[in-house]
């Protein structure tokens, strides 16, 4: 999925150092007010009574994603990063504190509460409570869950015919393809920091986390499971190539 051309990662076209202005800098710019970042005058479109209990499961799910990688940043800023990742991280935190305010108030908005589903709560906890190095952090949560967050809210968007809706996943994606395109730029760097032993174990704790997500998502449902179960199994492939373009897995020889 391309991201918005003013904020995509052109490692060919910027140096490492412009690239990460270009990105505080649009942060900057892109900062918004629920209460007045939002058009709050459409109108809303509420699901059927079929999709409500799907909805409020997923933007339940993240909400809870926003709450953990808010928290993921701020324990990335307690490691001390150079000044210009740290303006990245503080940003990036406002950012998801804000998403999960404005998912819950469209909720209030079409009467629906929202609902985490059993066991997401636990599978961010493994995130909030990383206990491998903070460069293997930054791959759970800027290359792996960001990129699968923005394919989800896109899904979502698409899904969800509520015109409110839309208008507000058109401002988080905004924030939430930054935030890829962050991941991307220093997670090379951040890959060499680390020991094999460590890469090896951070893409474990990696797909524990993921694993433990999808399954929360479909509630232990049998047949859910299994007709979600290849489209995970994709998506990881395509998570797997992502972290072997940025060291963290080894090539696989031909």
């Amino acid at each position: 999925m391309p991201l918005p051309q003013d904020i995509s990662y052109q490692p060919q076209q910027q140096s490492r150092e412009d690239q990460i202005a270009s990105l505080i800098g649009n942060a900057e710019k892109g900062q918004w007010q629920i209460e007045d970042g939002i058009d709050w005058s459409i109108a809303p479109s509420p699901p059927n009574f079929l999709t409500q209990r799907f909805i409020g499961r997923a933007l339940g799910a993240l909400m809870a994603g926003e709450e953990a990688t808010a928290a993921a940043c701020k324990m990335l800023l307690e490691d001390n990063p150079a000044p210009e990742l740290q303006a990245c991280l503080e940003y990036q935190a406002a950012d998801e504190e804000r998403h999960a305010k404005v998912y819950h108030a469209y909720l209030e908005r079409i009467g629906m509460p929202p609902k985490i589903p059993d066991g997401f709560s636990e599978a961010t906890k493994q995130l909030v409570n990383w206990e491998g190095p903070p460069g293997g952090l930054v791959f759970a949560v800027h290359v792996v869950l960001q990129s699968e967050a923005l394919t989800l809210q896109h899904e979502l968007s698409d899904g969800i015919r509520c015109p409110l809706f839309r208008e507000i996943n058109r401002r988080v994606t905004q924030d939430e393809a930054r935030h890829v395109a962050f991941g991307q730029l220093i997670g090379s760097g951040a890959s060499t920091q680390l020991s094999e032993r460590e890469r090896l174990e951070t893409v474990i704790a990696i797909k524990d986390i993921w694993d433990a997500c999808i399954k929360a998502l479909v509630n232990d449902n049998a047949v859910l499971w299994r007709a979600v179960k290849g489209f995970s199994e994709r998506r990881w492939a395509l998570q797997e190539k992502s972290l072997e373009r940025l060291g963290l897995i080894e090539p696989v020889a031909a």
